[in-house]
């Protein structure tokens, strides 16, 4: 959830890191995260790596979560 920016929220961030927490999970392997001082959002890439959160990753991580989502409901069912 995207907090108001500030730049005091902003400069805190650049001294001591952000401050991730989980905000969604995709799959067993990728998370989108939100910084809690800052807002700025951030997944992971297929590599791996914590990438800012921008219109392709947006995509791709809603594709992944529907994918994850049917096979769920396809080894309820069986």
């Amino acid at each position: 959830m995207p907090i108001k920016p500030t730049f005091l929220n902003f400069l805190t961030c650049f001294i001591k890191g952000h401050q991730m927490e989980i905000s969604h999970v995709v799959n067993d392997r990728i998370n989108e995260m939100c910084c809690k001082k800052c807002g700025k959002e951030m997944t992971n890439n297929i590599y791996g790596d914590t990438v800012p959160m921008n219109d392709y990753y947006l995509r791709i991580n809603e594709s992944l979560s529907q994918l994850a989502r049917r096979k769920r409901l396809r080894q309820k069912a069986a």
